[in-house]
């Protein structure tokens, strides 16, 4: 877990320390809660597994200072919130090193181990082998919607909020990226 320094809250009132403790409270459930997903989803964006920390650790930073701010605009939605900054963070790295945007997918989609017979299991990897290939034909963009929403669990709103889209966009997205690799798949399906 990240360490985050201690700031004290400042006021007028006599329970400044009271709403420090609370605030830390808070701000370790969302780290506990949310730093392993939003890792995962910058080390793809960014493919570099220690500036993705560095990325994640300045979201909770920037989190922080906000959560201290008492003059600050609330924050309606907090994963959808750290999920958008942590792109834009990342965004900004790879623009700065004039990266092109590659998602890639993570080989461990789904977990095959279970008492299936090993035919079975081997045309499950083969399968998900066949699905990482189709899904990385798939535009950045169209890739990116499609594995928040289903790696991630991400709602549309969420998804929206996050890639600074509407909603009505991503249900688009998803949709005709779905309907091609459901047409990409059945085409190779045919073809063997």
């Amino acid at each position: 877990m990240m360490k985050i320094e201690k700031h004290k809250i400042t006021g007028n009132t006599g329970n400044g320390a009271v709403l420090e403790q609370v605030l830390m409270t808070d701000i370790t459930e969302i780290i506990k809660e949310r730093e392993a997903p939003l890792l995962r989803y910058a080390g793809r964006l960014i493919r570099d597994s220690e500036t993705a920390r560095d990325v994640v650790q300045e979201v909770f930073i920037k989190y922080l200072r906000i959560s201290q701010d008492r003059d600050r605009v609330k924050i309606d939605n907090i994963p959808a919130w750290l999920y958008r900054v942590t792109r834009n963070m990342c965004l900004d790295h790879l623009k700065s090193k004039r990266v092109q945007l590659e998602i890639p997918i993570d080989e461990n989609i789904a977990d095959f181990a279970g008492g299936e017979s090993p035919d079975s299991t081997l045309e499950k990897k083969d399968a998900m082998t066949l699905i990482r290939k189709k899904l990385m034909t798939l535009e950045p963009r169209d890739r990116e919607v499609v594995l928040l929403k289903i790696e991630h669990g991400r709602s549309y709103k969420e998804i929206a909020e996050i890639m600074g889209i509407s909603v009505t966009n991503v249900g688009f997205i998803l949709h005709t990226a779905i309907k091609k690799l459901a047409k990409d798949l059945n085409a190779e399906a045919i073809g063997r």
